[in-house]
Parts: C-alpha cells; structure tokens; sequence
C-alpha cells in the first residue's frame, strides 16, 4: 500500500506535537495516542480517526506490522514519517513511533440508558491529568457506566489522560455537564449520590450501594465542591486513615471505594 511520506514541519506533524504535549487546538474533540496499544480499542469502539501516522523503522514485529496495516485500512489518512519527526511529536523519552489522532465521542447524559442497576462516577473539579485518567481507569475496570466531570479544570481529550486511562477515556461514556444540571439528572433518576468527603463520619464500607449508585470524587487539593454537602439525600462517606496521612491520592480512593461498591452490588446480587 503506497503511503505518503509527512515531513518534520508539515502542519499535520505540528498537529500531532500540539495535541501531544496537551496544546489546546481549534478541534478540541481531537485527541491522540501514542504507539499501537489503542488500535483494537479504536476499531471495536469504531471511534473515528483522523490521521495515522506511522515510521516505517519502527516496525519491529509481525504484530507491529499486522496492527499498523489494521490503522491504515481503517483510518482517513496515513502517513510515514521519519524517526526525527516523531521524536517531535512525542511528549516523552522513547518515541514508539506509531501516533493515532482520533475524534472524542460527545454524549448527552439525557440520553444514556438507564438501568435498575448502575454504577457511575462525578469528577468534580479534578485538575491532574493523570489523576482524571486514573480515575476513569478504575471506574471502567470496576464494571462502571459511564463518568461525569463538573467543574472540569482538564480537558478530557489530554494526551495523559487518554494515556493514564489506559483507552478508557475514549471507551466508555464520559460526560461534561454543569454541576446543577447533574444534580438535577441525578435527583430525577432516583440514584444514591455518594459524596467522599474528608468531613464525613460514616466509613465508606459502611454504606448501602445498591440500586442506582453515583460516587462523587472530589478535587485533588480542595476537595468537593461545597455544594454537594447541600444536596438533598446526598450520602457522605470517608475512606478511615490509620497512619498519618490525612488522605489518599483522589485515583486511589476513587478506586476503593468504587470496587467497594461493586463488591457489595455483586455481593447482594
């Protein structure tokens, strides 16, 4: 298959290298992953893609090989590019060659489905990439529905958060709403509204998550948003510490009290 070559300062390398290293660009639902371990989630996911850019030298294995030809066949455009140009583009040591800029799905929480059973998570004012990756990560490996950011400090198309989510990010549903508006969608849908709360008095394993079930997380210095105190029916739990930290790292205790919650669901069920 005859595919053209791109050079270090075409405008379709300085695209790759913005969305790499978090630039905001003019298309803010472009998003890229860096090297092959995405293609099958792409694929399966059918997320549409808008470049592939691949450096022919770095092919080094018949799975290389096989997964490059799956991108080229499946997206809009390839390009070769050489090992210099992708040492532009990547944002860390040990370029791996291979640089995937795909469309970030859009969803409408009014028209999610609905079942008698969920598990979904509120990110709330976080503002580490990684940590907004992370977080995703565990929700979508704990059997989650779909996440939701309020107050959004990141956007979701951050090439660390595609990266610290491992596809997730892409994968499953995620949300970008007012935080009225969720709070609305989620009153109105009878979900139990867990809000991890460093003032909160009841353990996190203390608490009934059955039914439909939503886990706010909360900023990583501050905290939730006060108003989450104040909404009706909302349930705050704290995950106990027993050292002399005064809390975990907002991925870690999203991660605990998420398989908690599916724990306890799996368990009743």
């Amino acid at each position: 298959m005859d595919v053209p070559i791109k050079g270090i300062n075409s405008e379709e390398v300085k695209l790759a290298r913005d969305l790499s290293t978090g630039k905001k660009v003019d298309n803010e639902q472009l998003f890229i992953c860096e090297g092959l371990w995405a293609v099958e989630k792409i694929i399966k996911k059918r997320i549409k893609v808008e470049m592939f850019f691949f450096c022919p030298d770095m092919i080094k294995t018949e799975q290389d090989k096989k997964k490059t030809n799956l991108m080229i066949e499946y997206c809009k455009d390839s390009y070769q590019i050489s090992q210099k140009a992708c040492r532009k583009i990547s944002d860390r040591d040990g370029a791996d060659g291979f640089f995937i800029i795909c469309h970030m799905p859009r969803y409408d929480i009014e028209k999610l489905p609905l079942k008698d059973d969920m598990l979904v998570m509120v990110l709330d004012g976080l503002e580490q990439p990684g940590n907004v990756g992370a977080t995703i990560r565990s929700l979508d490996a704990a059997g989650g529905d779909f996440a939701i950011m309020t107050n959004r400090r990141v956007r979701l198309t951050h090439s660390r958060v595609i990266r610290a989510s491992l596809g997730a990010a892409f994968m499953m549903p995620v949300c970008v709403c007012d935080m009225a508006e969720v709070v609305k969608w989620l009153v109105k849908n009878k979900f139990k509204i867990i809000v991890t709360d460093l003032t909160a008095k009841k353990s996190y394993y203390d608490i009934d998550y059955s039914g439909r079930v939503c886990i706010v997380a909360g900023n990583e210095y501050l905290g939730i948003s006060p108003d989450w105190r104040h909404v009706e029916g909302a349930i705050p739990c704290i995950i106990p510490m027993l050292g002399s930290v005064e809390s975990l790292n907002v991925g870690f205790a999203s991660t605990i009290v998420a398989y908690e919650a599916r724990r306890y669901k799996s368990f009743i069920n």
